[in-house]
């Protein structure tokens, strides 16, 4: 019996020990819960090249993507939010970017503007159209070395619910407040960064 005690003992130390290092788990059916968001970051260069994991956004799912190629994440963005339209067909499905990922939501939106029960935040979005304040880096003549999807400015939305966020001295997003905001008053990193902090279906835009 001790034996057998000790044996028992240590399978569920080894089964626990798998869990705890993230072994394999079974596959359950998708979360449907009624509201679901998607974050997309922004540009970032580092070790890992321009590897952004959008960790510093707050949503529910999160897009992995190439900074220094921009479709790759408007990419990413259609085939997730399609594989959870697809699970969770009542899903209000809110997607929210910030500075380059605000742009690549911005681009998706463009190309999707008669998807239905869905609704987007931009952030400093660099493709804002101006007024109030000056249009956003896409209309600057640079852009021509990233390319579509990031070049040049517009409001091309449709009926697509999209609420575009933008602090004034954010040069990102308003190209009139020059540099010193963005480097001195850390205007680009004021944003609330949790989908859940804005309303389902807002539109519009709040310049502040």
């Amino acid at each position: 019996m001790p034996r057998r005690f000790a044996a028992l003992t240590a399978v569920t130390a080894v089964v626990w020990s798998l869990a705890a290092v993230g072994g394999p788990a079974a596959a359950g059916p998708p979360t449907c819960s009624g509201s679901w968001s998607l974050g997309v970051g922004g540009f970032t260069f580092g070790r890992d090249g321009g590897h952004q994991n959008s960790s510093y956004m707050v949503a529910d799912q999160r897009v992995e993507y190439q900074t220094f190629d921009p479709k790759s994440g408007v990419d990413e963005i259609n085939r997730l939010f399609w594989a959870h339209r697809r699970k969770c067909l009542a899903d209000h499905i809110k997607l929210i970017g910030h500075s380059e990922g605000a742009g690549l939501v911005h681009a998706w939106v463009s190309e999707h503007q008669w998807v239905k029960n869905a609704d987007a935040v931009l952030l400093a979005d660099p493709k804002r159209r101006a007024g109030p304040g000056g249009p956003g880096l896409a209309g600057t003549s640079m852009t021509f070395l990233v390319g579509a999807p990031l070049r040049g400015t517009d409001a091309n939305f449709g009926a697509f619910p999209v609420l575009s966020v933008c602090n004034r001295d954010d040069v990102v997003c308003n190209m009139d407040a020059g540099w010193a905001g963005y480097l001195v008053r850390n205007a680009h990193g004021s944003y609330h960064l949790d989908a859940m902090h804005y309303p389902d279906n807002a539109s519009g835009l709040w310049f502040h």
